[in-house]
């Protein structure tokens, strides 16, 4: 009778070891108490609208800003985490997309801090992204430009297993309409 007992004393030994690791691993890539940021995570921009004479925005494709974004990757204790895997995109609310590319991520694979146009990972029409993290430091920089033709906000949203994060861009409409003085100061 020993011989069954210890029988399934090693089997129920062996599932609790297996169900713990499955229990404890998530794809491979980063440890469950990972936390991924973007920084900054929220920049908003007033611009004066480029509007046509029915209040409709004209886009300009030539009227923008490139702000640098970073995303970090760190460990429970807040070590970096190098060579993970990113998925970044650019999301549109409804009532903010208006069909142009107002927002597009760039990887400045050249480290020059400008943008080139093969360089564009993340357009209106393109797939998910897909960057690695810097191997030593855990974190990836990207850059978006910004469109500052009208007033609209969008996301970008990053993540990678468990851990996730977004910031958003907003361009605001400037409420004041007050013309400037002869000296090029406004008045009012």
């Amino acid at each position: 009778m020993k011989e069954p007992t210890l029988y399934l004393q090693r089997a129920l030994a062996c599932c609790c070891l297996v169900s713990g690791g499955i229990a404890g691993c998530s794809s491979g890539q980063v440890p469950g108490d990972a936390s991924l940021t973007i920084s900054p995570e929220e920049r908003v921009i007033s611009v004066m609208e480029n509007l046509d004479s029915e209040g409709r925005c004209r886009f300009d494709p030539n009227r923008h800003v490139d702000i640098p974004m970073v995303f970090s990757l760190r460990d429970g204790q807040g070590s970096p985490i190098g060579n993970a895997e990113i998925s970044v995109y650019v999301n549109f609310a409804a009532n903010t997309f208006t069909g142009y590319p107002a927002l597009a991520l760039y990887d400045d694979r050249n480290s020059n801090g400008v943008v080139d146009e093969d360089e564009l990972i993340s357009g209106v029409d393109d797939d998910i992204a897909r960057v690695v993290t810097k191997e030593y430091a855990g974190d990836r920089m990207l850059l978006l430009r910004v469109n500052l033709s009208c007033a609209y906000r969008g996301t970008v949203f990053a993540f990678v297993d468990g851990a996730n994060a977004s910031a958003f861009v907003e361009i605001r409409a400037e409420q004041d309409a007050t013309p400037p003085s002869d000296d090029g100061l406004a008045r009012k």
